[in-house]
């Protein structure tokens, strides 16, 4: 085996300001093998599931739920009591236009009280069949209400959620137990019977327990009562150790019972430990992509952001990616065997070979130190002799951290040997880490590495003082940087310090990964929201400002430019500017810190092969600089996932190929984008100038024949000065009677930009006058707002209320909803986009909620959606392959001058040949062939000079005309 590499020219490491350039393998490897030959089944994809997943319509927004590739979701009865949002119907319109398949809806979650109870008993209260039996019928009914028959399909009933506590926990009392099988068949019947045909899944145990499992399907199979799916839960750290004996177990029962194999749903896994984190959640997709269930992760927060994988409102954490990653897998899974198979915290993978895309992947993580991954059986005749390797990881950025695109951090072409295998070592040293391997046929333009120089530094490794201590957490508590922060921030004097070791001149982002959690004395609802002093070399460089979390170990994080020198650096987060008055709302955990080079501009490229192809397609591997192309077909779709680390405008090239002139048909964000076509057959790139909503981006292309080389985006922040930003206390903006303009106090350390506009009530509006240059046309409208409103009660579940208000356009005939989540402080500011079409050029833009309470705003921006589209071709110029040469020489004491020109190319030619002394036309020049003309000057001396040669031909059907120079001495001949 040969192989050749490049490794990240930067590079994360642990520990109080060390710093490596660069990662060489160390000494100590874990080896993963996988054998591409060896099928274990088709891609199953159905660990890709959420309980209440999404809160309330486009929360979380579409882009953000179809990238992860959401495929079904638990929700709660529309119009339930349990939680204040999440009804099954209410997401159904987002989740289903997002690519979504099922929506399972939890029966019990009707009922008011966790634990299932009526309002005013105690919780885990047993109300009775009667009761019950209403219950079900009222949810069921209300799907029936809304959903054509035709659609019953897309929805999965569920009447009981882990009655092995809730109701029917004592399993050794007959009476209970028969209980729980009169209730069942009770149910099971009624909802038939309402909602003909529908899937009904049981049992939905919080843990798994055989001689429940047993009892019950024994009982359901001789009542003619039995589920369609069967559910249960693994939600602890051995259970990833333990699924494999609960699976051949829960088989067993079947096989014992004469009971063909029921679909299974884990419709709960994962710990607060694992959610967000990419090198814990890849040990739960391993599981259950292994065994071929589906599986929805576990909800332990709050509603609408996925189960801890959405970063504010549009955005995704370093665990997003990896759940985008295994939506991308296609195919066939492949034997993949880590050091210790179903091991908790250990290192884990899939492995997945699409022969059609001529690509095979690996997805690995959750290990401490470099890996050594072996592979065999890349058939040649798919993949040649060599492959191109490319390694991407994704990290940990906290639960509301987001994250870019995964950098491509190694690239490698490997000669395969004769067992069509090679190894790779991936470098790694943080257990929260995932990888993205995607092995191609090797070609002209090979994947590049291009991550960022970048250093990580935890916060309890940095030299702390004034009281600032190091917190170690619970296992079971969300997940922080290796498990310890840095706390004791409230006192002025409390500091963090540590020294990095820069290697260049530049512009560099600090990310300062925290949380927050204190409050104002006698305010219960809103966490204060923060500010640090950041000290560079000793001296004052900038105020840190954060905005709030939901408590110290819910992470965000917050770049802060700085401007360095090449050498060594010493930074310091201190409470206080003064360094004798604390700053408002420093009391905040300190997680980790890293240092990336932000010299150049932000920038991704993603490769047409490597899109998220739908309907009719093929892929074509060979030349140009994406190494290839998706060809599609009538209904070919290629989806491109772009990340974009700020609100603002993008530069987006397509490059492509068309087979004629041709317009393609291209959305962002479910928007169309009219413009990119091409005049004619070949090569083009489209550039457009689009506002982009900080996070994830959906990119859909689409024309049959089109060829999808690839997309790259850069950041143009010249362009931003198209954005009309408008502050809401300013007076231009009209504000109905009761409505504030407030300044929060000062001990909540808010990130308001000046003032806010706050008591927006039902039927009170702000009113924007139209700004400047803004005629009809496609916008992003932008809020800043904040929203701490909740409903308090449940033991652990946030249960945050997502307000809403709607944009209407005064003279316009259409108003649109924004939803505004909850972001856990009425002054801490998000930036929340509302895409809006504008049909008037001046009407002016009214915002307020008609029904209920808008949240708190600061401000506004005004955006259209494409200042700039512009085609270009990249089809090579056609020209022609001739000659010529001029001389002189005397005849009879008279200069003349001679022209010889020849045709080289592999068609007849004409050719005009002319000179200062005359011209000359040849109709016809064979391939081949030379003509010479002599022009007779009459002349005893000539000056030097220059004779043309224009030769034309017809090129794919078009004139081509090409001019050629010939000069000559000069003569005399006297």
């Amino acid at each position: 085996m040969r192989a050749t590499s490049v490794l990240l020219a930067g590079a994360l490491i642990a520990g109080g300001g060390a710093l490596a350039t660069v990662v060489p393998a160390s000494a100590a490897t874990e080896v993963v093998t996988v054998d591409f030959s060896d099928s274990t089944g088709p891609v199953h994809g159905g660990a890709a599931g959420y309980l209440y997943g999404l809160s309330d319509p486009d929360v979380p927004t579409t882009s953000v739920i179809a990238g992860a590739g959401v495929k079904h979701l638990t929700q709660m009865p529309e119009g339930g009591e349990q939680h204040p949002n999440g009804g099954a119907l209410t997401v159904s319109d987002t989740f289903f236009r997002a690519g979504g398949e099922e929506i399972y809806i939890n029966v019990q979650d009707q009922y008011p009280q966790w634990g299932y109870a009526n309002a005013g008993v105690p919780s885990n209260t047993y109300p009775g069949q009667a009761d019950y039996l209403e219950k079900v019928r009222h949810v069921v009914q209300k799907v029936v209400d809304a959903v054509e028959p035709e659609h019953y399909d897309r929805y999965v009933i569920t009447p009981f959620n882990e009655p092995d506590w809730i109701w029917y926990g004592n399993w050794g009392s007959a009476t209970i137990r028969e209980q729980f099988f009169a209730d069942w068949d009770a149910a099971y019947r009624l909802i038939q019977e309402i909602m003909p045909g529908v899937r009904v899944a049981a049992t939905g145990e919080a843990q798994w327990n055989q001689t429940r499992v047993r009892d019950f399907l024994t009982h359901a199979k001789a009542n003619n009562t039995l589920p369609q799916i069967f559910t249960w839960h693994e939600l602890d750290n051995n259970d990833l150790r333990d699924w494999p004996t609960h699976l051949a177990q829960y088989r067993q029962i079947e096989d014992d019972l004469g009971i063909a194999d029921l679909p299974i749903n884990i419709t709960e896994y994962g710990g607060r430990r694992d959610t967000g984190v990419p090198g814990r959640m890849i040990q739960w997709l391993s599981t259950f992509e292994g065994s071929k269930v589906d599986a929805q992760i576990a909800y332990w927060t709050y509603s609408g952001n996925l189960d801890d994988h959405v970063a504010q409102t549009n955005g995704g954490n370093g665990a997003w990616w990896l759940l985008k990653w295994y939506a991308d897998l296609t195919g066939e899974t492949v034997r993949l065997t880590p050091p210790a198979i179903h091991q908790p915290s250990t290192i884990q993978g899939i492995a997945a070979l699409d022969e059609q895309k001529q690509a095979a992947t690996v997805l690995v993580g959750g290990g401490a130190i470099d890996v050594d991954l072996s592979f065999t059986g890349l058939d040649s005749v798919t993949f040649g002799t060599e492959v191109d390797v490319q390694v991407s990881r994704t990290t940990f950025t906290g639960q509301e951290g987001f994250a870019e695109q995964p950098p491509i951090i190694l690239t490698q072409r490997v000669e395969l040997d004769a067992n069509g295998g090679g190894k790779i070592t991936i470098p790694n040293n943080y257990v929260m880490d995932a990888y993205q391997v995607v092995f191609t046929p090797a070609v002209e333009a090979a994947p590049e590495v291009n991550a960022p120089w970048k250093v990580r530094t935890e916060a309890e490794s940095t030299t702390l003082a004034g009281g600032a201590s190091i917190t170690t957490h619970n296992a079971d508590q969300q997940a922080t940087s290796n498990g310890r922060d840095v706390r004791g921030f409230g006192n002025a004097a409390a500091s963090s310090t540590w020294t990095v070791e820069v290697p260049a001149d530049g512009k560099y982002l600090l990310g300062v990964h925290y949380g927050t959690q204190e409050k104002v004395a006698g305010d219960t609802l809103n966490n204060k929201v923060g500010r640090h002093a950041l000290f560079l070399d000793g001296a004052f460089s900038t105020v840190v400002q954060y905005s709030s979390t939901l408590n110290y170990v819910y992470k965000g994080r917050v770049d802060v430019p700085v401007e360095l020198t090449a050498g060594s650096h010493t930074f310091s987060l201190r409470s206080s500017q003064n360094g004798t008055t604390a700053l408002p709302g420093s009391n905040i955990a300190l997680d980790k810190f890293e240092l990336t080079d932000a010299s150049a501009p932000e920038a991704a490229e993603y490769r047409g092969t490597a899109a998220r192809l739908s309907g009719d397609w093929e892929i074509e591997r060979g030349a140009g600089e994406y190494g290839g192309s998706a060809v599609l077909g009538d209904d070919g779709i290629a989806a491109f996932y772009l990340g974009a680390a700020e609100d603002g405008y993008y530069d987006v090239t397509i490059d492509y190929r068309t087979p004629g002139p041709q317009e393609l048909d291209v959305t962002v964000n479910e928007r169309p984008i009219t413009g990119v076509a091409s005049d004619g057959a070949g090569l083009w790139s489209t550039t457009a100038t689009i506002h982009f909503a900080k996070g994830v981006q959906e990119l859909a292309v689409s024309g049959a024949g089109v060829g999808v080389e690839g997309v790259s985006v850069v950041r143009n922040r010249a362009a931003d000065s198209n954005v009309a930003v408008i502050e809401a206390e300013s007076p231009a903006v009209q504000r109905s009677a009761g409505i504030t303009v407030e300044t929060p106090g000062a001990a909540y350390g808010s990130n308001v930009n000046g003032q806010f506009a706050g008591w927006i009530q039902a039927g009170r509006t702000l009113t924007i006058p139209r700004p400047a240059g803004t005629e009809a046309g496609q916008y992003n409208f932008l809020v800043n707002y904040a929203n701490a409103q909740r409903r308090v009660g449940h033991p652990y579940n946030t249960d945050g209320i997502t307000r809403t208000a709607d944009i209407t356009e005064t003279g316009g005939s259409t108003s649109v909803t924004g939803q505004f989540r909850h972001n856990y402080s009425f002054y801490s500011f998000w930036w929340q986009n509302v895409p809006i079409e504008l049909v008037t050029d001046d009407g002016a833009i009214v915002v307020g909620n008609p029904a209920g309470d808008a949240p708190n705003i600061d401000a506004f921006q005004l955006a259209k959606l494409v200042t700039a589209i512009d085609t270009t071709s990249r089809n090579p110029v056609p020209s022609l392959d001739v000659s010529a040469e001029a001389s002189t020489r005397c005849v009879a004491g008279k200069a003349v001058v001679t022209v010889k020109s020849t045709n080289d190319d592999d068609m007849p030619v004409s050719m005009a040949v002319s000179s200062a002394f005359g011209s000359k036309t040849f109709a016809s020049v064979a391939a081949g062939k030379s003509v010479s003309n002599v022009f007779t000057t009459r002349l005893g001396s000539v000056l030097a000079g220059v004779a043309t040669v224009q030769a034309t031909a017809s090129v794919g059907a078009e004139p081509v005309t090409v001019t050629i120079e010939a000069p000559y001495d000069a003569r005399s001949c006297g």
